[in-house]
């Protein structure tokens, strides 16, 4: 089952070289190596997923 990552946490998890880690990346369901547009694909997953619930405070 892969998480729902926030737009916050995807930056968060960035290694110091500024990548994710494939470890990281499967964890979200990400398969490796990454195609272009995961990142976008990853955080609509995550939108569609909060719809119905309250925003998180800022």
């Amino acid at each position: 089952m892969s998480v729902l990552a926030s737009p916050e946490e995807i930056d968060a998890a960035r290694t110091p070289k500024g990548g994710w880690t494939r470890a990281q990346l499967a964890e979200w369901g990400v398969p490796w190596p990454a195609e272009k547009g995961w990142k976008a694909e990853l955080i609509a997953r995550w939108e569609t997923g909060q719809q119905g619930h309250a925003p998180a405070p800022r």
